[in-house]
C-alpha cells in the first residue's frame, strides 16, 4: 500500500512539473526596439549604437536609407550594406555600414569574420559629419565581429549578426552591439 501511495505522489508531482510554463526560447528578438534576427530575406537591419536602438529611418534626399550590394563576380564575391538615419530636427544624418571585401565565393557559411584594419570585414559609423569612423582608417582603432549565418544565392538572401567598436581621438567612441541584418539582394 505504501508503494502505491508513493507511486501516486510521484505521478502527481511529475504531472505538476509538466504543467508549469516552459521558459520561452530565444528567437533572437530579445532586444527591444530592434527587428528580429531572421533569415528569410525580410529586408531588416538594426543594432544598438552606444546602447540605444538604431534602425534606418527617414530620408536625407540621397536615396534609400537601407541598401545592399552583393556582387559574386568582383573579388571572388563581395557584399556591403549601407544604412542611414535621418531624424527630423537633427542637423546630421547618422550612418552605419558593414561589408566583406573579398572571397565570399570561396567560403562556407555560417562564417565569422574578425574586424581589424586589414581584415575582410569592414565597418563604418558616424553620429555626425565631423567624425566618420572607418575601420580601415589608420587613425581609427577597431574591434568587432561579423557573422554571416546565411548566404542563399538561389533565393538571394544574406543574413547575419555583427558588433564592432570604432574609436578615434577627438571623436566619441562608437560601440555597435546586437547588430542583425536579413536582406534580399
Amino acid at each position: 500500500m505504501k508503494h502505491i501511495i508513493y507511486l501516486l505522489l510521484l505521478v502527481i508531482v511529475t504531472g505538476f512539473t509538466q504543467c508549469c510554463k516552459e521558459k520561452p526560447t530565444s528567437n533572437n528578438t530579445d532586444t527591444p526596439g530592434l527587428p528580429p534576427a531572421t533569415q528569410t530575406g525580410a529586408n531588416t537591419f538594426g543594432c544598438l549604437l552606444n546602447g540605444e536602438p538604431w534602425m534606418p529611418q527617414g530620408n536625407n534626399g540621397s536615396g534609400n536609407n537601407l541598401s545592399i550590394d552583393f556582387d559574386p563576380g568582383f573579388n571572388n564575391g563581395v557584399f556591403g550594406i549601407a544604412a542611414y538615419k535621418a531624424v527630423l530636427g537633427m542637423p546630421n544624418t547618422q550612418g552605419i555600414g558593414i561589408g566583406v571585401k573579398d572571397s565570399l565565393n570561396n567560403l562556407n557559411f555560417p562564417k565569422t569574420f574578425t574586424l581589424s584594419r586589414t581584415s575582410l570585414f569592414r565597418a563604418s559609423a558616424d553620429k555626425d559629419v565631423s567624425c566618420m569612423l572607418l575601420s580601415v582608417d589608420l587613425n581609427t582603432s577597431s574591434t568587432g565581429e561579423l557573422t554571416i549565418s546565411k548566404l542563399d544565392r538561389q533565393n538571394r538572401i544574406i543574413a547575419g549578426r555583427f558588433n564592432f567598436t570604432l574609436h578615434q581621438n577627438g571623436c566619441d567612441t562608437l560601440k555597435v552591439t546586437n547588430g542583425r541584418f536579413d536582406m534580399k539582394f
